[in-house]
C-alpha cells in the first residue's frame, strides 16, 4: 500500500462530527444525483424507442415513393417487382419489404361521418406491431379469397358508434362514387392520435379493385429496418443499393423515411434530448460542489497534518493525492449507491407502469422505460471522471498551505 493510500484510509477513519456529516451529506448528494441522471436518461431512451416503433410500425421505416408522390399516393402506382428486391432483403439491418396500397374513404353513419386512408396490405405483411396495439377482437386473415375484414383504431370506431363485428359502409369518391362493406374485425390503438384516427387497414386487392390497379401494383413500398439501426444511415445505404442495382425496367423511386414525413414527433425527442444533458449537467454540478465543500471542509480540519506531511517531505502533489483518494472514496460511494436507486426506480416503472400519462399529450400511457448496459456504463464513467475533475481543483489550495504557519495551528 503506498503511502498516500494508507493515509487516506487513516483520515477516513477520523474527522469532527461536522467533518463526518459533510461527507455524508455530499455522498447522498453524488447517489441522488447519479440516480436522477439514469432515470432522466431511462426515461428519455424509452420515450424514443416507444415514439420511433410506433411510428414505424405503421409506416415502416424507409420508404419508396414516386418522385414528388406521398407514401400514401392513390394516383400514380408502380409495379412492385424491383430486381433489387432481395439485395435489399439481405442487407444488414433491413427485416421487411413490402408493397402497400392506400386509397381515402369516407366512414358514414347516420350521426357522424369520417375520413380515412385505407391501407391495403397482403398476406404476407407482418401484422406484429397491430397485434401488440390490438385492444379488442382479432386480426384480420389475408390469406386465400378476398377479405371484407378491416382494423380501425379504438378512438375511431368510438366516434363512430362501432363495435367489433359491426358493417362498416365505406363510400370512395373518384369519377364515380364506389361504396363497399366491410366487417370490423378487431380495433387497435397505438397512442398516436393523429395517425390513428386516419387509418384503416384494409385487404390490399379491395384497395387494387378501387383504385383500378393491376394486383402487382402498389401505392408505396415499407422497408422495416432492425429497432437499433439509424433510420438515416439505413435509407443513405439502400438509396445506394437501389442506384446500384436497379435495371432500366425498374420503376425510378424516390427514397424517403419517418424522420422526414413525421418531423415534429422527432423534433420533439430532439427537443428532450437538449433537457436531459441540462438535467445532467446540473446534476453535475450540484454532485460536484457537494464534494467541493466536502472537500475543503476535510482540507481545514486537517490542515495541521498538511502542514506535518509537507514538513517530512511530501510534495504538495502527494498530499493532494491524499486527499483526492479520500474524495474519491466518497464519490464511489455515492456513485454505487445512486446506481442502486436508480436502477430500481427503473425497474419499477418498467415492470409496474407506476406512473401514468395523458397519451394524447405525451402519447403514451405510461413513463416509458429504456436502459442498456452501455449507457449506464458511459454515464458512470462520464460523472466519475467529471466529479474527479471539479475535485481536484480543491486540491490546489494545497498548495497554498506553509508548513511554518501550519503546524503551529492546534
Amino acid at each position: 500500500m503506498s503511502a498516500e493510500r494508507f493515509i487516506a484510509t487513516r483520515l477516513a477513519q477520523g474527522g469532527e462530527r461536522w467533518s463526518r456529516t459533510s461527507n455524508t451529506i455530499a455522498w447522498i448528494s453524488v447517489a441522488l444525483s447519479v440516480a436522477i441522471m439514469i432515470v432522466a436518461i431511462a426515461v428519455v431512451a424509452g420515450f424514443k424507442q416507444e415514439i420511433r416503433s410506433r411510428v414505424t410500425g405503421f409506416m415502416g421505416s424507409v420508404l419508396l415513393v414516386q418522385p414528388g408522390q406521398a407514401p400514401m399516393n392513390e394516383l400514380y402506382p408502380f409495379s412492385e417487382q424491383l430486381s433489387y428486391r432481395e439485395r435489399v432483403l439481405s442487407e444488414a439491418g433491413v427485416t421487411g419489404f413490402d408493397g402497400v396500397a392506400w386509397r381515402s374513404g369516407l366512414i358514414k353513419t347516420e350521426e357522424n361521418i369520417d375520413g380515412l386512408y385505407f391501407k391495403g396490405v397482403d398476406s404476407l405483411y407482418d401484422l406484429a406491431f397491430f397485434q401488440a396495439c390490438l385492444v379488442d377482437g382479432e386480426l384480420p386473415d389475408y390469406h386465400g379469397r378476398i377479405s371484407n375484414d378491416i382494423l380501425l383504431s379504438r378512438p375511431t370506431a368510438q366516434k363512430l358508434g362501432f363495435r367489433v363485428g359491426d358493417d362498416v359502409v365505406a363510400y370512395f369518391i373518384g369519377e364515380e362514387v364506389k361504396v363497399r362493406k366491410f366487417r370490423l374485425c378487431g380495433l387497435f390503438e397505438a397512442g398516436l392520435e393523429e395517425i390513428d384516427t386516419r387509418m384503416a387497414l384494409a385487404d390490399r386487392r379491395h384497395i387494387q379493385r378501387l383504385n383500378g390497379w393491376e394486383k402487382d401494383e402498389v401505392s408505396s413500398v415499407e422497408i422495416r429496418i432492425a429497432p437499433g439501426a439509424s433510420i438515416e444511415r439505413m435509407a443513405g445505404r439502400i438509396e445506394a443499393l437501389i442506384y446500384e442495382y436497379a435495371e432500366e425496367d425498374d420503376t425510378s423511386l424516390f427514397v424517403t423515411h419517418v424522420k422526414k414525413l413525421y418531423g415534429h414527433l422527432f423534433d420533439w425527442l430532439a427537443l428532450l434530448d437538449f433537457n436531459v444533458l441540462m438535467v445532467l449537467a446540473l446534476m453535475v454540478v450540484v454532485a460536484g460542489f457537494n464534494m467541493i465543500s466536502a472537500l475543503l471542509i476535510i482540507l481545514f480540519e486537517k490542515i495541521s497534518a498538511i502542514g506535518l506531511l509537507k514538513a517530512l517531505g511530501m510534495t504538495s502533489r502527494e498530499v493532494g493525492k491524499v486527499f483526492l483518494l479520500r474524495a474519491g472514496r466518497l464519490v464511489a460511494k455515492g456513485m454505487l449507491w445512486g446506481n442502486i436507486i436508480g436502477i430500481a426506480v427503473c425497474l419499477v416503472q418498467k415492470y409496474t407502469k407506476l406512473i401514468k400519462l395523458d397519451p394524447h399529450n405525451y402519447f403514451v400511457n405510461a413513463v416509458p422505460i429504456d436502459l442498456s448496459i452501455g449507457q449506464l456504463l458511459l454515464l458512470n464513467v462520464c460523472a466519475a471522471v467529471l466529479l474527479m475533475l471539479l475535485i481536484s481543483i480543491a486540491t490546489r489550495f494545497i498548495a497554498r498551505i506553509s508548513p511554518d504557519r501550519t503546524m503551529r495551528v492546534e
